[in-house]
């Protein structure tokens, strides 16, 4: 048993080999879903993938799910089917991963920022109505570490002002609001399949909707923004249009497999995250200077990442923190540098460090801790024995 004093300090290790903040779960029911595709007559988008697509659907509680290569694609593709374009305004979170923004910024169309509710940790909807203007297209909520945005007061503004609205909800699949599944909200939502997310195809992403004319159009632009069925297909059966700029963003038979295990999978790993949430509840909730994630409004989140923000009653900053839980082998990770933070935003739209005083307060202290659900429990009590020794050391 290591002692009191942290790694980081020359003391020993809470644990020799190192524990990742995430991690994907496979077992032999993938494995054999993945073969079985395999020595199907498709690999490519086939059948499989129609069915994984059914399964999203019903599990969100819409209509339509179109499968794309990965969370990131899937935000190009609302951005398109949205129409956004040159000298549209679309107003996203600034704690977020860049691909949210690209939903605007592939379309050309610029992302502007609005502060965050430092509660929920996303959009703050009175800080979205100070940055509309007449060329505000639409707003793009991200639902931070799996917990729901203030849905009810972003759908407000966007139809006070006849918004799209577009749910980054990467973190959430899983997850419900008021009962009903977390991606069911209007216009369109994201979710990721990375390995890292609540369900994993690989690489993969999914948009969900209700709109049927915006389902048809993420289909065909997922696919070249070809027509595979134009006048004349019926007499000449090889004749096929391009209408215009699309994508090869089609996913395979083989990932859709995958996909298909991992939802027969879907209880078990929420109720196997909630539980690791609930041990470090539990165990920080005395700790002073470690904010806990916040307590869920309205909402059962699946949480993606359990993340935590450093004061400095704790004793020490989140730098040296992440530092020494590292010296301890705990793989803990810092979700997100701000995106004005980023040269890109800076000499692209002018950002600059200080213009959002709430997203920089979360984010000098946020860390987000090991949550998968491959973590045993000796392995949540490392993480917690980590923390506790630098607690102790510091104080």
């Amino acid at each position: 048993m290591p002692g009191k004093q942290p790694a980081h300090y020359r003391g020993d290790p809470v644990r020799e080999e190192v524990l990742g903040y995430g991690s994907q779960s496979i077992t032999d029911h993938e494995k054999e879903a993945v073969v079985e595709a395999l020595e199907g007559d498709y690999i490519t988008r086939g059948p499989t993938v129609d069915e994984f697509e059914r399964r999203v659907a019903d599990l969100v509680g819409v209509e339509h799910a179109v499968a794309t290569t990965s969370g990131t694609t899937a935000l190009h593709l609302t951005g398109r089917a949205a129409g956004f374009e040159a000298g549209d305004e679309v107003i996203t979170t600034p704690l977020t991963f860049a691909s949210t923004s690209h939903a605007a910024t592939y379309c050309g169309a610029e992302p502007v920022l609005a502060d965050i509710d430092p509660h929920r940790r996303t959009l703050d909807p009175d800080a979205v109505r100070e940055q509309i203007t007449e060329d505000t297209a639409g707003i793009i909520p991200m639902h931070y570490a799996g917990h729901p945005a203030d849905i009810e007061g972003l759908l407000d503004v966007a139809d006070e002002h006849d918004l799209t609205v577009i749910w980054d909800a990467c973190h959430a699949f899983g997850g419900t609001w008021r009962d009903e599944a977390i991606g069911a909200q209007r216009d369109m939502a994201i979710f990721s399949f990375h390995p890292v997310k609540n369900i994993t195809t690989g690489e993969g992403g999914m948009v969900v909707t209700d709109d049927d004319d915006l389902a048809e159009r993420l289909r065909q632009l997922r696919s070249f923004d070809m027509d595979y069925d134009p006048a004349g297909h019926e007499s000449e059966p090889w004749y096929q249009v391009t209408e215009g700029i699309g994508y090869n963003y089609n996913v395979t038979d083989m990932q859709a497999a995958l996909g298909l295990a991992q939802l027969d999978r879907l209880d078990e790993f929420k109720q196997r995250r909630d539980e690791i949430a609930a041990r470090y509840d539990e165990a920080f909730a005395d700790i002073p200077g470690l904010r806990t994630p916040p307590e869920p409004v309205e909402a059962d989140p699946m949480y993606h990442l359990y993340a935590v923000e450093v004061r400095e009653e704790f004793g020490c900053d989140r730098e040296e923190f992440v530092n020494a839980m590292h010296a301890e082998n705990i793989g803990v990770q810092v979700h997100y540098v701000p995106l004005y933070y980023h040269p890109f935003f800076q000499e692209e739209y002018g950002y600059t460090e200080g213009m959002f005083p709430e997203t920089e307060r979360v984010y000098e202290g946020v860390v987000s801790l090991p949550l998968h659900a491959e973590m045993s429990d000796d392995d949540i009590d490392d993480v917690v024995r980590a923390v506790e020794r630098l607690h102790a050391h510091w104080n």
